[in-house]
Parts: C-alpha cells; sequence; structure tokens
C-alpha cells in the first residue's frame, strides 16, 4: 500500500506546483489593473513630444495588434533634433510584466523580415550621469535586405518599474510577477559602416531623455499636478 501512496503523492505534488506556477505566471489569481499599472499608464501622459533639441511626431501603430499585446498603454514617436537632423523612434510602453516581457526585438523584428545581426544581444551601459544607476540596455544590430539595399537598425531595448533601467538577458524570469513594468525601444537607422553601439545617433538622445522620463514616471510627484502650478504674481 504504502508503494502505491508515495507515487501518487509525489504526482499530487508535481501537478500543484505546475498549476500554481502556471497560475503565477498568466496572472490568474491577479487584478489585471492593479492601481500601480493604472498610475503608470497615466504617467504616460506627460513624456513630452518636444525637449531640448529634440521635436518629435507620433507614429502609429496597429491598434489591434497593440490590444493583442496585453499591454495598456504606449508612447511611439519619431524624435529628431533640429540641429544636426538624426532621428530616433521610440517606443515607450507599458503593462503587467507577463506581458510587457513576451516581445523582444529579436523576436518582432524578425517576423518583420530582420536578422539580428551575430545571432545575439548585448548589454550597453548608457552614460547618463546617473552615476550607479546609468541604465544598462540589450543592444544589437538588425539587418534586413531590400530592393535598394541592406538596411541597418540599430536597437537598444531596457525596462524598468523604479527608475533602473535594464535589459537583462531573460527578461520574463528577471521580473516575474512585477504588476507594472515600462519597457522602452530606441530605434535608428546607421550606416553599414558604423555598426557599433557608441556611433548610434540614439546615445546622445537616450543622455538627454532617460533622466527626463525618470522625473516623471517615477519621481515620488509624478503625475500630480503640484509640480505644474506656479504661484500667482502680484503687481
Amino acid at each position: 500500500m504504502l508503494n502505491r501512496i508515495l507515487p501518487i503523492s509525489a504526482a499530487v505534488v508535481v501537478v500543484g506546483v505546475g498549476t500554481l506556477i502556471q497560475g503565477i505566471d498568466s496572472e490568474r489569481w491577479r487584478k489585471n489593473r492593479s492601481e500601480i499599472l493604472l498610475q503608470f499608464s497615466e504617467r504616460l501622459n506627460t513624456v513630452p513630444a518636444e525637449f531640448g533639441n529634440w521635436e518629435s511626431t507620433d507614429q502609429a501603430i496597429d491598434p489591434a495588434q497593440f490590444e493583442k499585446s496585453g499591454c495598456v498603454a504606449h508612447v511611439s514617436r519619431l524624435y529628431q533634433h533640429r540641429d544636426s537632423g538624426d532621428s530616433i523612434s521610440v517606443f515607450l510602453v507599458v503593462g503587467t510584466s507577463r506581458h510587457v516581457t513576451i516581445h523582444t526585438p529579436d523576436w518582432c523584428y524578425r517576423g518583420a523580415g530582420y536578422e539580428m545581426e551575430g545571432g545575439e544581444h548585448h548589454p550597453y551601459v548608457i552614460p547618463c550621469g546617473m552615476g550607479g544607476e546609468d541604465p544598462e540596455f540589450s543592444t544589437a544590430t538588425f539587418i534586413k535586405e531590400e530592393s535598394t539595399g541592406v538596411q541597418h537598425l540599430r536597437i537598444f531595448w531596457g525596462y524598468s518599474d523604479n527608475g533602473r533601467w535594464e535589459g537583462p538577458q531573460w527578461p520574463k524570469p528577471h521580473y516575474a510577477m512585477r504588476p507594472a513594468l515600462f519597457k522602452l525601444y530606441l530605434i535608428t537607422p546607421i550606416a553599414a559602416g558604423k555598426r557599433a553601439p557608441e556611433h548610434a545617433p540614439s546615445l546622445q538622445f537616450a543622455r538627454d531623455f532617460i533622466p527626463l522620463i525618470n522625473e516623471i514616471l517615477f519621481s515620488p510627484t509624478a503625475g500630480t499636478d503640484a509640480a505644474a502650478e506656479t504661484p500667482p504674481t502680484t503687481s
């Protein structure tokens, strides 16, 4: 009898643990729209379309495809430097960690006909003057052959829920169970002879942009109107 009970008990434990893990991963027992997730999505509305020497135009994305992603809000813009003319496509999205970490450029850009050069991405620290909190993004060059020639894109991508931006090799387990998470893509075309990350114009953009959005997305007063209020003047 004992020989029968032990295998059955082991099977029950295995099934129970598997069900628990799957339930946690799928957020079966949690609210999909937590308070922090709603706060984060509202803060995206205050990401500036213009700052410093950068101005932007909105880039449309397929609403049906975005809905399928399970994410809740996004910013999709093309920023251009007024003096140099450098242009950076920015995609900033927020959702639960489960949804935000599903798709990465090495997966979704392949579906658009791109190949990741070398077959792997690498970590890259972007010096933003933030001390030990400088962002460490993943980055890679993506290549696509077209009738007009070979197109090269440099993409940086990273995640944050607290102002510390990282691009881990395996984002899904790294950010498991986070109720709200931002993902940031910085995308720019590059010349074939300037594939090294330090040549990408998106680096200068990141130095200007990331400290700015950290204040907007993560500061204690983020999402409040108090910082925007000015006292009335008296004559």
